[in-house]
């Protein structure tokens, strides 16, 4: 059975070993989807990355959304290892909750 793996930078999460994450596509809508490309942003990464777009095989794990889950208040993924390298994160709708840069993750990368 195929699985997922996160395509943030630097993040290696995948569904086979990691089961009690989830996985999400990018949206549809127009407007959180230009959100999610500009957080998850691989323009800082060089390379091919740098014209990132998602297929439908491309996901986010749960661990870059605040409380660990992608929900009604929480929509854009905010958390990144690499912020240092990557663009500063974009908030969704107001009364997101945003996460300080560099923080999260880190001690999880594999």
């Amino acid at each position: 059975m195929p699985g997922f793996t996160c395509c943030v930078p630097g993040c290696y999460n995948n569904s086979h070993r990691d089961k009690a994450l989830h996985f999400y596509t990018f949206p549809k809508d127009e407007e959180l989807r230009r959100l999610w490309l500009k957080n998850v942003s691989r323009a800082g990464v060089s390379g091919c990355f740098s014209t990132f777009q998602p297929t439908t095989g491309h996901r986010v794990c749960s661990e870059h959304f605040q409380g660990g889950r992608k929900s009604y208040l929480v929509r854009v993924p905010t958390i990144f290892p690499l912020r240092g390298v990557n663009e500063p994160a974009v908030s969704g709708p107001p009364g997101q909750p945003r996460d300080s840069p560099g923080t999260a993750l880190s001690h999880r990368l594999h």
